[in-house]
C-alpha cells in the first residue's frame, strides 16, 4: 500500500560553510567563490579526446577511464548533504563557478540529499543565469558521454550471437477484474545481427495505469551498407505515419538553439521519479514443502524469487510562471510526493542462451526511447546469482496491478552470409504488435534492417527541417 511520506524539504536550507568541504578542493573553491583556484583545478584534469574521433573499443575504454578520473574530482558528493560542487554553485547563485564546472564536464544529473539534481535545483531556485548554462553544457556532455561509449557498446553487440527474441508485456491483478481489457499487452520483437539491433513495439511506456501506445520500430544501425545512414544511428520508424526519424539523442552533438534552451529552462514543473534498488535483496520463494519454488517459464526451468527493499519514490514541484517571479530566491511551489515499498518477483534460470550482462547492453540502447524498457532496466540493476538470467519479471505499477515481462522466445539466427529469416512468432499476445514489416515466417522475408520503401525520412538539421522520400536499398537495387 502507498503511504504518504514525511515530506522532505524543498531545498537545502543550511548555509554554505567552506570548512565543511575542506576535504574536496573543488567544493572548497566553489564554497569560497575562488574562481581562479577552481579554474586551476580544472586545468590539471586529464583532457578527453573529441568524442567524434573515438572509433574503437580500446579507445572507448581508455576514454571512459579518463572520464572516471575527471568525475572523481568534479562530481564528488562525499558530504552529509550529498552535494556536488555544482550544487553549491547553484545554492550560492555563483554563475562563474557554474560555468567553469559545467564546461569542464561536471554531471548536472547527480542528486543531493533532498533528491534534486543540479538542473532541477537551479530551476526551483530560479537561477535564471545558471539554468541556461547547465542546459547548454549538459546537452553536449550527455552526447559526448554516449558517443564515447558507443564503440564499446557496438563491439559487445557484435560479440553476441545473432538472434531473434520476443518479450511479452501484460498486466495482471488479483483484485481488478478484466484488467486485460483496460491495460494493453504487447510482444516486443527484437532482432540482433552483427552490430545492428531492431525492436518492434506498440507499448512505448506506462506510468501507473497511464499507457503510451506507439506502433514503432527502433533500428540501431552499425553494420548496414547505406551511405545515408551514419553508423551508430538510432532510427525511429513510425508506421502509422510512415515516417523515419533519427532519435533525438543522435542529434545531440549539435549545440542547442536559444529557443530550445529557453524551453528547457521554463518547465511547468520538475519531477523526480525513481526506483532505488541499492539495498535490494533476493529472497527465494518456497513451496508448501518449504523447498525452493521452481516453475517452468516456457521451456526454461526457473527458480522464483522476491526482491525485497525496493523503494519507488515520486516527487513533483509545480513552478509559477517566470514572469511572476521578481527574484532568484527560492520560490514556493505546489508539491506532491509519495514513497512506497515494492516487491518485484523474478524467475531466474541458468538455461537461457543470453547472459544478463548482454541483456543490459541491449537495454542500454532501447531504454533511450522506451520507458517500459527503462522500468525493467531499473529492476535489473541488482546483482543476480552467477550464470542466471531473469526470464520473467513481475513489477508492481500500482498497489493492485503488476506488469509481467516474460521472455517467450529466443532463436539463434543463421549467419549473415546465409538467407536471413524471421522465425514464427510465439502464440498468444503477438497480435498487439502490428509493425508493418515484421515477422512472417519465411526465408524470403525482407531484411528487418532495411528501411521500407514509401516511408518519409524526417531529417532534422541545424538550419531547417526537411522531409524527403527514401527508398529501401532493395528498391534501389531493382532500379
Amino acid at each position: 500500500m502507498s503511504k504518504p511520506s514525511t515530506k522532505p524539504p524543498t531545498f537545502v536550507t543550511a548555509p554554505v560553510e567552506p570548512q565543511d568541504y575542506a576535504n574536496s578542493p573543488a567544493h572548497y573553491a566553489v564554497a569560497t567563490r575562488d574562481h581562479a583556484a577552481l579554474a586551476k583545478i580544472v586545468s590539471t584534469l586529464p583532457k578527453l579526446a573529441d568524442a567524434n574521433t573515438i572509433n574503437t573499443e580500446a579507445e572507448s575504454i581508455a576514454e571512459e577511464h579518463l572520464a572516471e578520473k575527471i568525475s572523481a574530482v568534479l562530481d564528488r558528493r562525499d558530504n552529509p548533504l550529498k552535494e556536488s560542487p555544482l550544487h553549491i554553485a547553484v545554492r550560492l547563485n555563483d554563475v562563474e563557478s557554474a560555468r567553469i564546472m559545467a564546461a569542464a564536464g561536471a554531471n548536472i544529473y547527480l542528486q543531493n540529499s533532498v533528491g534534486w539534481h543540479v538542473l532541477q535545483e537551479a530551476l526551483l531556485r530560479r537561477c535564471k543565469e545558471i539554468a541556461p548554462i547547465l542546459v547548454y553544457h549538459g546537452h553536449l556532455n550527455n552526447w559526448s558521454k554516449w558517443r564515447r561509449r558507443l564503440p564499446r557498446l557496438v563491439a559487445a553487440l557484435r560479440r553476441m550471437r545473432d538472434f531473434y527474441m520476443e518479450i511479452s508485456f501484460h498486466f495482471e491483478s488479483s483484485i481488478i477484474p478484466f484488467i486485460d481489457r483496460v491495460a494493453p499487452s504487447d510482444t516486443y520483437k527484437i532482432w540482433k545481427r552483427a552490430g545492428n539491433l531492431r525492436a518492434d513495439t506498440t507499448l512505448a511506456g506506462f506510468d501507473g495505469l497511464n499507457f503510451k501506445r506507439r506502433n514503432h520500430s527502433f533500428l540501431f544501425i552499425n553494420d548496414v551498407d547505406r551511405p545515408d545512414v551514419p553508423q551508430g544511428s538510432l532510427l525511429v520508424v513510425k508506421h502509422d505515419k510512415k515516417q523515419v526519424h533519427v532519435a533525438e539523442y543522435q542529434r545531440m552533438g549539435t549545440p542547442l538553439t536559444e529557443a530550445q534552451i529557453a524551453k528547457d529552462c521554463n518547465p511547468k514543473s520538475v519531477t523526480r521519479p525513481g526506483m532505488d534498488v541499492s539495498k535490494a535483496e533476493l529472497v527465494s520463494c518456497k513451496n508448501w514443502r518449504r523447498q525452493d519454488r521452481t516453475e517452468h517459464v516456457g521451456k526454461w526451468k526457473s527458480r522464483v524469487y522476491e526482491m525485497h527493499n525496493v523503494v519507488l519514490t515520486f516527487r513533483e514541484c509545480k513552478l509559477p510562471a517566470v514572469e511572476a517571479l521578481p527574484s532568484t530566491e527560492p520560490q514556493k511551489a505546489a508539491e506532491a510526493a509519495f514513497k512506497k515499498n515494492l516487491r518485484p518477483m523474478l524467475w531466474l534460470t541458468e538455461k537461457f542462451p543470453l547472459e544478463t550482462d548482454e541483456l543490459h547492453r541491449l537495454l542500454d540502447i532501447l531504454s533511450k526511447k522506451l520507458t517500459a524498457v527503462k522500468r525493467m532496466r531499473e529492476v535489473l540493476k541488482t546483482t543476480f546469482p552467477p550464470r542466471t538470467f531473469p526470464v520473467k519479471i513481475s513489477i508492481p505499477v500500482v498497489p493492485t496491478v503488476r506488469v509481467v515481462i516474460t521472455f517467450t522466445k529466443f532463436v539463434e539466427l543463421l549467419s549473415e552470409e546465409d538467407d536471413f529469416h524471421t522465425p514464427p512468432s510465439s502464440p498468444g499476445r503477438e497480435e498487439e504488435s502490428s509493425a508493418t514489416f515484421s515477422s512472417p515466417p519465411s526465408k524470403t522475408d525482407m531484411d528487418p534492417f532495411e528501411i521500407p520503401s514509401g516511408y518519409t525520412w524526417i531529417r532534422h538539421d541545424s538550419n531547417s527541417k526537411k522531409a524527403r522520400k527514401v527508398e529501401s536499398s532493395a528498391s534501389k537495387k531493382k532500379k
